[in-house]
């Protein structure tokens, strides 16, 4: 019996035993939406033969062998395919390909199929081929936990169904002892045969872009026939008729995919958001002879930055000491989205957009200032009317606060200028516990020792009675920046469920904000200046005269990668918590008053 088959099967199981928990993953509680789309591949690489006339003496791994025994004639496949991918988990992909295979066998009986009264041995089977093609269920394992449709790695098993049309070629004697009553050939296959198959493997894939993986794929196909080498492998000489198991390969492939996605991405359009420009007309606002305050919000878009599916909530609120007044919420719809909203945004071109406000002078008003919040979410199917309904439905993304305008000059009787000093205060968030980081990693737990410290410093500010709270979080500049958006993200959600946690314990309720700062480069380029690397001056004037700074940072991280990973950049992969210390600013400025007419 062939030695692989049990492990095959066991695998075949194993992968199997994971379809139900990917269909209970399938409809998780992850508001994050899912992409669906279509795919073509294309793979090739080595076709390893498992049948009679191969080396699998010493096991699967000395199949290997045998392209170092048979170098002229190397065995090989290539494959061509189309899939969908259903939601989070499942998907399904059909594919075709050719390969070639050749094997040979020492020291073992074997019968020719073509010959079944004669014994042989020390047979070699010239190269043959064959076409197959194969429907195979994949599933993503690493999404049935987290679904992460950017995901760099993932590991995607599959198995399915399919069929192969082969052709073998002669089997031939080789050198060494023969004990064969009789030196006839078994002749190449006149014509080609048909089998079913079964293929079962695992698959990494690498996602280079978002339409684009590379991947990495062994795939083991059972067959339904013992005739692929025209030979058998028999037990003893009395029963040598005896067909023991049926012919197998395998193949190791290499492979790039294309996806038909459009992928709404609202990270980016959060990430990018000061892409988009605002003005107010007029400015500062005006209250009117009729005592109304009114005023227009102009809000221009760049071309190719509105997702076609997506939808942006822009919340414009006049903010002053103590509150705020909310004004109607700005709604902008993609050209694919089918619900109607304020305005509707060409994917190509962008466009500039005039929204319009009239609403009775408050006293409020008079020290304040006008604000917006865009927030993105991908049309499901509802507009929603407010922020509060889309955080309570459905996945979003906020980008960030916009000044849109300064507060309203109330109408008098007369109005003159007047120089004035001010003395404010304005917010100064200043940092005094630091959670920090691992390479790629966001778990608190990975920086024990130092961590604790942080602990201990963020419960002695909790018994100080201090509740208000900023975490920004930051990641190393090396590496693709996408991968440490998401990454300083990932890392401000964990320090935001630690302190949590921590305010949890001692029965105190606090308040955070903040979120996660992408790349830090300026600290890069401080701490390398302030640092004792032998080419820091070097570094820094590479980078301060780079066009591309971020360009020029990664090239560097790459370069002084030893020198940089042990003394600047495990500094930059942090959580600072910060409190607000308001520090006092003194300004001058000359404002409208309003005198008696003369």
């Amino acid at each position: 019996m062939k030695k692989n088959l049990t492990i095959s099967k066991l695998l075949m199981l194993v992968i199997m035993a994971f379809l139900p928990f990917s269909m209970i993953a399938q409809e998780g509680n992850n508001k994050k939406p899912v992409e669906r789309y279509w795919y073509i591949q294309a793979d090739g690489g080595l076709s390893i033969y498992h049948g009679d006339l191969a080396n699998y003496n010493g096991g699967i791994w000395d199949d290997f062998n045998h392209f170092k025994t048979m170098a002229l004639q190397p065995n090989w496949d290539a494959h061509f395919g189309i899939g969908y991918q259903f939601g989070k988990v499942i998907g399904l992909n059909l594919k075709g390909g050719y390969g070639t295979y050749a094997g040979h066998k020492h020291n073992q009986a074997l019968v020719l199929n073509s010959a079944p009264d004669y014994t042989r041995y020390n047979l070699g089977l010239d190269q043959s081929n064959y076409i197959e093609g194969n429907l195979n269920l994949t599933f993503n394992l690493f999404n049935m936990f987290k679904y992460n449709p950017r995901r760099v790695i993932n590991l995607v098993p599959h198995v399915g169904i399919g069929g192969i049309y082969y052709q073998a070629n002669a089997v031939k004697h080789l050198d060494g002892d023969d004990n064969a009553e009789t030196p006839a050939l078994a002749e190449a296959a006149s014509k080609r045969e048909l089998s079913f198959t079964v293929p079962a493997g695992m698959e990494i894939t690498f996602n280079v872009a978002p339409k684009f993986d590379i991947f990495l794929d062994y795939t083991y196909l059972f067959t339904g026939t013992d005739n692929l080498d025209q030979v058998a492998k028999i037990k003893s000489e009395e029963d040598k008729h005896i067909i023991n198991d049926k012919d197998m390969y395998s193949q190791f492939n290499l492979g790039l995919r294309y996806k038909f996605n459009n992928p709404c991405d609202i990270e980016r359009m959060a990430r990018e958001s000061k892409k988009i420009t605002y003005r107010v007309d007029p400015d500062p606002l005006k209250e009117g002879e009729d005592g109304n305050v009114c005023f227009d919000v102009i809000v221009t878009i760049p071309g190719e930055y509105f997702e076609k599916k997506a939808v942006m909530n822009l919340k414009p609120y006049l903010a002053y000491e103590g509150g705020q007044i909310d004004i109607d919420p700005i709604t902008f719809v993609g050209e694919k989205v089918k619900g109607e909203g304020d305005f509707r945004v060409n994917y190509k071109e962008g466009g500039e957009f005039t929204k319009h406000y009239c609403m009775p002078y408050q006293k409020e008003m008079a020290n304040c200032e006008l604000k917006g919040d865009p927030m993105f979410y991908v049309y499901d199917g509802t507009i929603y009317p407010n922020q509060e309904e889309i955080v309570k439905n459905t996945y979003f993304t906020r980008g960030a606060t916009e000044h849109l305008a300064d507060g309203v000059l109330a109408k008098g009787p007369c109005t003159t200028t007047k120089t004035v000093t001010d003395t404010t205060y304005v917010d100064k968030y200043v940092a005094k516990c630091t959670y920090f980081f691992n390479k790629d990693k966001y778990n608190i737990k990975d920086r024990k020792s130092l961590n604790n410290a942080a602990d201990k410093a963020f419960k002695e500010l909790l018994d100080a009675g201090v509740t208000d709270f900023r975490i920004e979080a930051w990641a190393s500049p090396e590496g693709e920046e996408g991968h440490n958006n998401e990454l300083s993200t990932n890392r401000y959600n964990a320090a935001e469920k630690q302190i949590k946690d921590l305010a949890k314990g001692k029965k105190v309720e606090i308040t955070v904000k903040g979120g996660g700062n992408g790349e830090d480069i300026e600290l890069f380029k401080q701490l390398v200046k302030d640092s004792n690397l032998k080419d820091k001056d070097a570094i820094l004037n590479v980078i301060n005269s780079s066009s591309n700074q971020r360009q020029a940072v990664e090239d560097a991280c790459r370069t002084y990668e030893r020198q940089l990973e042990k003394d600047i950049l495990p500094q930059i992969r942090r959580a600072e918590i910060m409190v607000n210390e308001p520090e006092m600013k003194i300004t001058t400025r000359t404002i409208e008053v309003e005198v008696p007419c003369e």
